[in-house]
């Protein structure tokens, strides 16, 4: 089974064209869906950190790390903000711990226009590096095999010319939101990822490529009631032939509202395209958003995952400073 399984990665690492990570929580992980996506937010820095666990129960389970911050640089006298931040994620899967990993630096421009500014329009791009490694002698070979069973000590007579490569990567993206309150928004993005196609051959193939990946997605969050808003949301992502389309919809129901303090418990049902159902579980304290997703595996490898799919969490905190009081005799909001 193992070697079967060895088989199949390589297969899909050197004979076909690389694809990106994704998460459930797509909506949880904004900067790498859309780098227009970058300090689109209400307050002044955000922080991000998502982590996934895929089919745990067979040999080629995938683990998949990422965080990142992003910020207002300047806003503008206009209203209009310069958006940056910064983004990394590592990801490992299979029997030779193959591995890729991105950093990435992002930049937005957030033109807001309207009464009070309820419209913004984003523009954004992202450029950074990117690694791929494999470890080959986690592998096993048919020459290894010495007639009667396998034997770790011969050495495999495959000819690696490398097992790491770096290269570089760039994106862009585009996105409205219309901002009525903070519990009425309405957000649309699309983006390109890797417009460069940077080669990905670990034997110097330049017809390797990484192919662009276009993205459109959505999310509206509104107030249906004084205690309950509903979000409904979707993602659609296409990669030279693959796609991948996601949407469902969760609640947030404030069990605990107060002026200086407010939690809400989120509960939703997501489906992901051909793969899986997935039910959300999570929590709002104030700046803080954590939240837990369990994938049940509906695709065709439902037999050797027997329907266990992904654990995938993701932590949000928002910083927002104190606003400076301009004018004479203005209230102060602490008091």
């Amino acid at each position: 089974m193992r070697l079967l399984f060895s088989v199949l990665f390589l297969s899909s690492t050197f004979l076909t064209n690389a694809q990106d990570i994704h998460f459930s929580q797509f909506s949880f992980s904004p900067m790498n869906v859309n780098p227009a996506y970058t300090a689109l937010f209400n307050g002044d820095v955000r922080f991000v950190g998502n982590y996934r666990n895929q089919w745990f129960t067979v040999p080629v389970n995938y683990n998949t790390v990422s965080i990142s911050a992003d910020m207002n640089l300047f806003q503008l006298k206009n209203h209009d903000k310069i958006g940056g931040g910064l983004s990394f994620y590592y990801d490992r899967a299979g029997d030779s711990r193959f591995t890729s990993i991105q950093a990435l630096a992002h930049f937005s421009y957030l033109l807001n226009f309207g009464k009070d500014d309820k419209h913004t329009i984003g523009v954004g791009f992202n450029v950074g590096v990117g690694n791929r490694t494999v470890q080959y002698q986690y592998l096993y070979f048919d020459n290894q095999y010495n007639g009667d069973r396998f034997d770790g000590r011969i050495q495999p007579d495959e000819n690696f010319p490398t097992a790491t490569f770096t290269y570089p990567d760039m994106g862009a993206g585009i996105s409205y939101q219309y901002r009525k309150s903070n519990r009425q928004v309405f957000v649309l993005g699309t983006s390109i990822q890797h417009l460069n196609q940077p080669a990905q051959s670990f034997f110097g193939d330049k017809n390797v490529r990484l192919n662009m990946r276009y993205t459109i997605q959505a999310s509206l969050r509104w107030k249906v009631h004084k205690k309950l808003d509903i979000v409904p949301q979707v993602i659609f992502q296409s990669q030279d032939t693959k796609y991948e389309l996601a949407f469902g919809v969760h609640t947030k129901a404030y069990i605990f509202k107060q002026k200086n303090a407010n939690i809400c418990l989120n509960t939703g049902v997501y489906y992901r395209n051909n793969d899986a159902a997935y039910l959300l579980l999570g929590i709002d304290y104030n700046a803080w958003q954590v939240n837990l997703t369990y994938d049940i595996n509906t695709s065709k490898f439902k037999p050797a995952t027997s329907t266990y799919g992904a654990i995938e969490a993701s932590v949000i905190y928002i910083l927002s400073r104190v606003k400076k009081v301009n004018s004479t005799g203005s209230d102060c909001q602490i008091f």
